[in-house]
This record gives structure tokens, C-alpha cells and sequence, in this order.
């Protein structure tokens, strides 16, 4: 794409998604993306593939996007690959699970061009909530998500109703300002959570994104408890890597799953040694807790599949401090 020209009211976009083996649902990204009402001479979309071993490539080749082929690269080097492919004034990423409104475009930029006078913001990205026909199971882990011991304190799951600024957006629903990647990347090393640690260092240096909650992104969510647990393994074993690599907490809430395990673990053997008291106060300190979780997903999902919230409060905080846990021993044996 060529570089912005000075007469025009609108900007170039550069969306880019990154792929890999999306065969399934790369489509309907890139359908939703084929219906934006924002100029069509004024973005473009690149799609860079990590190596996809299944027919991604072929289903890109279907529509109006540009392939760039990046095998065997991880997520942040393939974002990266994008940043380095385009030229236009913003650079906007979705997943290639997701599907975007026909307004995503014209409101990332509406609401970055509000903040045209101040340098200090990044970005722009909003929430991403479960698809209205995905599996019941995967609803109510977005209505799960959307609870404040849900979201782990992510603006981009947590149910906010205003604009904000905020350190911190889902890298698949954002809008950033080309003058960002003048001085940085994602790291290329990075697997999982490569936005939250780009992010990090971002907020480091005192830039911040603008969080609107009308900018809404469908993403396809954990379809069974399986998938659920490893997901959040997956991200505790990668926020334990970024901050043992920046040596600080990335974000101080991280190891509280880790040592409430270990914590928990402890009280336990005391309890069979001793007889039972520390574990009956925590069960009872998290009973309140659970009633919380089940009756918030209930409001949003009319089904008897409310009542596992409380299964899944516990099954992500102890997956995400397994994760945590192998993360930081991974990190220390380099």
C-alpha cells in the first residue's frame, strides 16, 4: 500500500492476521474483513502464515489478501513479518478465529484520530467476547471471561462499559499508529502472550492504548474443558518466561495462581497430619466466590451450563499456576 496522501481525510490501514492451519475459520475472518465500510482504496489485508500443513493458504487465496509465507515462525516473528510488509499510517491485527464488525475499521480510526494531539497513545483495541453460535460450552466460558475473577483484570475480557485508557489490549483486536513500530517489534521468540510482553514494554516507557467497549470483536472461544485448561496452562507458562526475562513483574497478579497452589498444597498436608482446618476455611472463603461467578455467567447465559463457572474459575487458575510453576523452571534451567 502506498503511503498516505496528504489530501485525503482518511488514513491507510494495513490489517494484518496471523495464521496457522485456520483452514476453518480464516474465512470468515477474512469475509468480515472483505465488508468494511471503510474506504476500500484506504486498507488492505495481509495475511502472514506461520506454515500451515492443512489448506489455509488456499482459502486466502479466495480473497482480496496478500499472503505473506513465514514457516515455522511463531507468533510475534510473524507479526512482525506483517509490520515489515506494509506502509500504511496505522497497522491494525485480528486473529484468524475471529470475525469484525463492518464498522471495525472506521471506528479504530475514529477513535485514534481523537487522540491525534497525544503522542503517549499507542494503540486502540476493545473487548473480544464468543460467537453467538459457538458451542454452549465455549458462551459460557466468554460470560465466564467477563467476570472480574474471570478476565485475570484484562480490560479486553472484563465486562467495562466506558472508555478508558488502559497498559494493556488483546493483540486480536487492535489498532496501532505506524510511528510505534519506528522504534519497536514483537519480540520474535515469542510464542504465546507475545502482545501482553509487548505491551509491557510499551507501558514501560509510558505509552498507553485507549480501550472502548463498542469495538467488538467475535472470537471463537475454548470449545470443551480441555481445551480451556490448556490454553491457560499454555499462558502461565508464558507469562512466567517474559517476566523472568525482563526480571520484574510483567503483571503483579501472575504468581498469585502458583502460590495459592502451593499455599493450598501445604495447608492440605497439614490438615491430614493435623487434622482438618485450613482447608475447610478455604473452601468456605471461596464459596461466596463461586456463588458470584455461577450467578453472573447465569444472567448472561440462561443455562444449567452456569453452574460449571465455578468449575472453571478453579480449573483456570490451577492450570494457569501449573503453567506458571513450569515456566519459571523452564526459565531458571537456561
Amino acid at each position: 500500500m502506498t503511503e498516505r496522501d496528504p489530501a485525503s481525510a482518511d488514513p491507510t490501514v494495513s490489517v494484518i492476521v496471523v495464521t496457522y492451519d485456520s483452514a476453518d475459520t480464516v474465512a470468515e475472518t477474512l469475509a468480515s474483513l472483505d465488508r468494511q465500510t471503510y474506504p476500500d482504496d484506504r486498507y488492505e489485508v495481509v495475511v502472514v502464515d506461520g506454515g500451515s500443513t492443512d489448506a489455509t493458504c488456499d482459502v486466502v487465496a479466495g480473497f482480496d489478501a496478500r499472503l505473506v509465507v513465514a514457516d515455522g515462525a511463531g507468533i510475534g516473528a510473524c507479526r512482525n513479518r506483517g509490520i515489515e510488509a506494509t506502509k500504511s499510517d496505522y497497522v491494525a491485527f485480528t486473529d484468524s478465529d475471529c470475525r469484525v464488525p463492518p464498522t471495525w475499521l472506521v471506528d479504530h480510526v475514529a477513535r485514534l484520530d481523537a487522540y491525534a494531539d497525544d503522542p503517549d497513545i499507542a494503540g486502540v483495541g476493545g473487548p473480544n467476547v464468543a460467537f453467538e453460535d459457538d458451542p454452549v460450552f465455549a458462551c459460557v466460558v466468554g460470560s465466564f471471561q467477563r467476570t472480574a475473577f474471570g478476565s485475570g483484570g484484562s480490560p479486553q475480557s472484563r465486562a467495562i462499559d466506558d472508555v478508558r485508557l488502559v497498559r494493556s489490549v488483546a493483540a486480536c483486536n487492535v489498532c496501532y499508529r505506524r510511528a510505534i513500530f519506528d522504534e519497536y517489534r514483537y519480540d520474535d521468540t515469542v510464542n504465546v502472550g507475545e502482545d501482553a510482553e509487548f505491551h509491557y514494554r510499551l507501558a514501560r516507557d509510558g505509552y498507553r492504548f485507549c480501550y472502548d467497549p463498542t469495538i467488538v470483536v467475535r472470537h471463537h472461544l475454548s470449545p470443551t474443558l480441555r481445551a480451556f485448561a490448556h490454553k491457560s496452562r499454555s499462558y502461565g507458562d508464558a507469562m512466567a518466561r517474559i517476566q523472568c526475562r525482563h526480571r520484574r513483574l510483567v503483571r503483579w497478579y501472575s504468581p498469585l495462581p502458583t502460590l495459592a497452589l502451593l499455599g493450598g498444597g501445604a495447608a492440605a498436608l497439614r490438615d491430614l497430619r493435623c487434622g482438618p482446618r485450613y482447608v475447610p476455611l478455604a473452601l468456605l472463603a471461596f464459596l461466596p466466590v463461586a456463588v458470584s461467578v455461577a450467578r453472573a455467567v447465569a444472567r448472561e447465559r440462561r443455562t444449567p451450563l452456569a453452574l460449571l463457572a465455578p468449575l472453571l474459575l478453579i480449573v483456570q487458575y490451577v492450570a494457569y499456576g501449573v503453567g506458571f510453576a513450569e515456566g519459571l523452571v523452564a526459565s531458571c534451567r537456561r
